[in-house]
């Protein structure tokens, strides 16, 4: 284990390279993040604050924060109050944290301290960092991305990923893990059979270093050679910071069980504040008493950062809908609006460009000049050719996407036009394709993220739902996350589980991204080119039976179909017809069938379904008095369900007839011969509409 100072404040190795400023600096830095601790667990024991994690112990970690470059990032979890003061934060960023105070750029400014957010889900903010800093290399930049964690989240998923991730790419990326021995009351014995977690590294091929903990020097000193590493293109290192947590996990737990009252008198002893004092005391660099001159400070500031604090106005209402999304969807709005209401609150005036409706999203395009007669593969690959042309902060990443061309080839070319910086074969490991995009977007690349098949993805929802989605709304509009998740849906070819799922009622139902489901080549081009030009993440679900064999004419060109726009597909005046994906393509073979007995269909292709276009649905229905639902999801919530609860809100009185969902069943689409009965047919949707018709 290395060390530079022992416990009793003695040099057992050779002094860092600092001058007599610095190490006071970092011994003050020190002192404050205890007294900054002490006075957050005191305001959580007055309850003005709901919970707190506190530091004591940990207090060495401002030694890696200092070996940073102000250009450098810094990835943290919750638990590095230290870090955040050496970067310098402000412990008002701190107090408004952890008092639970929304604040905007003006407590934590993200780009100017480069500290990311607190990350409240263990272990998921590791793939960020190297997907970062595998960005910024890209875009020609030297910075280094410090990621720090505990020891419990050495057990997740999201480090392997990252950590195998970064192996591969030979990142920039700094791991600091702070070992304090137990994650909540879970002891490290219990965590792994490894004799340290230093030694996890090999197997990722890079070092692990294991240094002394409660050594600010040590940190400090092993910190700076993994940055320097780093900078000069020597790949990532894992430092395991062997440590204590002198307090509970948090504020929630009593007095820890899993500990002796004799093990904390040995730690104690090392505690990094009196090994500091001990050596700057007898450099003749501090005099003990000034202690109590800058706890009175220290003590005096944080009172008046506090009163400034609870003295803030509340959060408005419509704090959040308003940093969800580039702009407000109307679905949204309308929301936001009526609880307003209902509450006797002061409607929000959203101004136009702050607002996304159907109503005015990008009109129908009409594209001129040379058209060609594709399929939907074909469709989708010449609209990634010619984004990444135009757009040098594309990229794409997944299994198989680069030499392959992707398990349908809808990426085939790219990696020999484009490189593989830009078109990247991972690791396979969903999770880390799904983390290391939301970093490159968060470092400002565009990344295209294939998942092989929708049913593969459930392994990254965290990084999908928890994280791409609420980038925007968790640093304030500071930092985006514009991915584009592609993936195929459904089947026709009798693939096997997990290889034909239909998930898209998951994403709809999580706050922040955008759905896209189209049904035909024109509509797949026009609403991919807006996807890869989107500022907010973009869930594109690509239906597996249209990839080949149905073709249209398709302009070459670039265009944009809007999202949240409807197609009516056909039109018609007895039956109203809603559906997206392949389902539209058999109600419209339905209609044909139909249309030789008199029956008039009108079939509505949503092609988004977050946001949807409500009001075409609509007024469809008001025309026709009926309406049938059809999509191969399973039935029970799946996204025909909101459709129907929106018509029931808000056209009730239109419908002549319950209205009738055409629907998978609530099982697993079948392999092989069982597939038949998931496929939702022209002849499932002809008997649906008859039902509708004769209610």
């Amino acid at each position: 284990m290395r060390q530079i100072l022992d416990p009793s404040g003695e040099l057992v190795a050779p002094l860092p390279d600092l001058d007599n400023t610095q190490l006071v600096e970092m011994f003050r830095l020190l002192l404050t993040t205890r007294l900054v601790d002490e006075k957050l667990l005191n305001l959580q024991r007055q309850g003005r604050i709901p919970a707190y994690y506190q530091v004591s112990g940990q207090e060495a970690h401002v030694g890696a924060a200092l070996a940073l470059l102000d250009s450098d990032w810094l990835f943290t979890a919750y638990r590095e109050l230290g870090m955040w003061l050496a970067r310098g934060m402000s412990p008002v960023a701190a107090l408004a944290l952890w008092m639970g105070v929304p604040d905007d750029e003006d407590l934590w400014d993200v780009h100017r301290y480069r500290v990311t957010r607190l990350n409240a889900t263990i272990g998921t903010h590791l793939p960020h960092a190297v997907g970062f800093g595998y960005a910024q290399r890209l875009q020609g930049h030297d910075t280094v991305c410090m990621v720090v964690f505990g020891d419990g989240a050495t057990s997740e998923s999201d480090f392997h990923a990252a950590m195998n991730f970064a192996g591969v790419w030979k990142t920039p990326t700094v791991f600091l893990c702070q070992n304090n021995q137990v994650a909540q009351s879970t002891t490290i014995d219990k965590q792994t059979a490894a004799e340290t977690l230093a030694v996890k590294a090999d197997a990722y091929g890079f070092s692990g270093v294991l240094v002394d903990g409660m050594d600010p020097l040590a940190v400090f000193e092993s910190a700076r050679e993994a940055i320097e590493r780093a900078r000069d293109g020597g790949g990532p290192t894992f430092i395991e910071m062997f440590t204590y947590r002198f307090t509970p996990h948090s504020t929630y737990d009593g007095t820890p069980v899993y500990r002796t009252s004799d093990e904390e008198v040995v730690w104690r002893e090392r505690d990094p504040i009196t090994r500091m004092r001990s050596l700057l005391v007898n450099k003749g660099l501090w005099e003990v008493d000034q202690e109590d001159d800058m706890r009175a400070e220290v003590s005096a500031e944080l009172e008046v950062l506090i009163e400034q604090i609870e003295n803030r106005s509340a959060a408005p209402r419509d704090f959040s809908p308003k940093r969800l999304f580039a702009r407000t969807p109307f679905l949204l709005a309308e929301q936001l609006k009526t609880e307003q209401s209902d509450l006797g609150e002061p409607v929000s005036v959203l101004e136009p460009d702050e607002t996304w409706a159907a109503t005015t999203a990008t009109t129908e395009p009409s594209p001129s000049g040379e058209t060609r007669q594709l399929d939907m593969t074909e469709a989708l690959n010449l609209t990634l050719h010619a984004a990444f042309e135009r757009n040098p902060s594309l990229v794409t990443l997944g299994e198989d996407v680069g030499l392959e061309g992707g398990v349908f080839r809808i990426t085939e070319g790219m990696h020999e036009r484009f490189g593989d910086d830009r078109v990247i074969d991972t690791p396979l490991c969903e999770t880390g394709i799904m983390g290391t995009a939301v970093g490159m977007a968060m470092a400002g690349l565009r990344p295209v993220a294939e998942i092989e098949f929708a049913g593969f993805v459930y392994p990254a929802f965290d990084q999908l739902i928890g994280h791409a989605a609420r980038i925007r709304w968790r640093y304030r509009n500071q930092l985006s996350a514009p991915v584009v998740i592609r993936m195929p849906v459904g089947t026709n070819l009798a693939n096997l589980e997990f290889h034909t799922d239909s998930p898209e009622a998951f994403f709809t139902h999580a706050p922040g991204l955008v759905v896209v489901y189209p049904s035909s080549p024109y509509d797949a081009k026009g609403l991919l080119e807006s996807a890869l030009c989107s500022d907010d993440p973009v869930v594109f679900l690509e239906p597996i039976s249209l990839y080949r064999g149905f073709k249209q004419e398709v302009p070459v060109e670039p265009y944009r179909i809007g999202f949240g726009r409807a197609a009516v597909a056909r039109q018609g005046t007895d039956v109203t017809v809603v559906s997206w994906g392949p389902p539209v393509r058999r109600a419209l073979e339905a209609a044909e069938a139909l249309a030789a007995e008199g029956v008039s269909v009108e079939v509505i292709d949503l092609r988004t379904l977050y946001p949807w276009d409500r009001e075409t649905v609509l007024a469809s229905v008001k025309r026709t008095g009926r309406l049938v639902v059809a999509h191969e999801a399973q039935m029970t919530s799946g996204f025909g369900a909101e459709v129907l609860a929106a018509v029931s809100e808000h056209g009730l009185y239109s419908l002549e007839a319950p209205p009738v969902r055409i629907a998978h069943a609530d099982v697993f689409w079948g392999p092989a011969q069982l597939e038949r009965y998931s496929i939702i047919t022209a002849e499932r949707i002809t008997a649906g509409i008859r039902r509708a018709l004769a209610g």
